[in-house]
């Protein structure tokens, strides 16, 4: 476990608690006070007052990759609106799946489709649409930002990758707590059933934080967001909810090969290799422990800076290096 990663044990362990009741999990408070660890983190007032809290419900900026006609962010919209939530939707024109962080440089403008309602469809990334919607749409800053629900999984090495998360890391970073929520769900006719639940528990998740925001408390530590993966199993068959860490290892299940039958080269998944971590029972990651049917959630803090051990060692090995003449 990575010393930023402790840094957050009290924010995990309050959220895991507020989590629980999500699907039914519960715990005796003689074993949450056996669990409880002093927070080394730093809560900061995202400038809404206690008295503005009371008055207006809790503004929500939601924003996804695989486009504004996406059945999870729609069904998301509809849901947070029925719950009293000020809800703005600023989704891409087109589908941006695996844009990851990046932006458009369109020289020429930018096209923006208003659809009434607090929706609107842009042509860009992710990303995009989170820096248009805070910097030129919503007339007031939104206190927390959702992208998703994505109609597939975002776990390990993905997560480079995932406009879904890069969308959520890039708000992180700009200061906004941020959820980015998917679907485990890797094809089939039942896209709808499953993605229903994982919509709803979104929702309950936000429910939550909504109660912290009321109260007068913060929503996330100052630069953290929450990467879920709900599995796309039956009801009977969900493990649970589980805090795990983003898969370290590279485990190269994406990449290039040259297919004779085709003639080029294509981009492919690598099944065997993404098949065999599951069924090992001594893995245990994100990826792992999504597909063996838990909803993971995956504290995020968009920090690219390394732990001060890595940035000593490499110190060590080149600090002497010179600028040249």
């Amino acid at each position: 476990m990575s010393k930023r990663f402790k840094r957050l044990a009290g924010f995990i362990l309050a959220l895991t608690l507020m989590t629980t009741s999500l699907i039914g999990c519960t715990g005796s408070a003689e074993e949450s006070q056996a669990a409880t660890i002093t927070p080394e983190v730093m809560l900061v007032d995202n400038g809404v007052s206690v008295e503005e809290r009371a008055d207006r419900p809790m503004r929500i900026l939601l924003i996804n990759d695989d486009g504004f006609d996406a059945m999870g962010c729609q069904m998301l919209f509809d849901d947070l609106k029925a719950e009293g939530f000020d809800v703005w939707m600023v989704a891409p024109i087109e589908n941006q799946s695996g844009t990851g962080t990046s932006i458009k440089w369109n020289k020429e403008a930018h096209e923006l489709v208003e659809y009434g309602d607090n929706k609107y469809a842009f042509e860009g990334t992710p990303t995009d649409c989170f820096k248009v919607a805070v910097n030129y749409i919503m007339p007031e800053k939104p206190d927390l930002v959702v992208s998703g629900v994505n109609d597939g999984p975002n776990f390990g090495e993905v997560q480079f990758n995932s406009g879904t998360v890069g969308g959520a890391a890039r708000a992180v970073r700009h200061g906004y707590p941020a959820i980015a929520a998917s679907l485990s769900y890797l094809g089939g006719p039942d896209l709808e059933s499953f993605m229903e639940p994982a919509v709803a528990f979104t929702v309950d998740m936000v429910k939550k934080l909504n109660d912290e925001w009321k109260a007068g408390n913060m929503l996330m530590p100052l630069g953290t967001g929450v990467s879920i993966n709900y599995p796309a199993v039956p009801y009977e068959e969900i493990q649970g909810v589980k805090f795990i860490e983003n898969e370290e290892v590279y485990t190269d299940f994406q990449n290039y090969a040259y297919d004779e039958e085709k003639g080029g080269i294509f981009n492919s998944m690598e099944m065997e290799k993404f098949q065999s971590q599951i069924a090992d029972p001594e893995v245990e990651t994100d990826l792992s422990e999504a597909m063996r049917g838990f909803v993971t959630m995956t504290v995020i803090d968009a920090n690219w800076n390394a732990e001060q051990e890595k940035v000593d060692y490499m110190q060590s090995v080149l600090g002497e290096l010179e600028a040249k003449n």
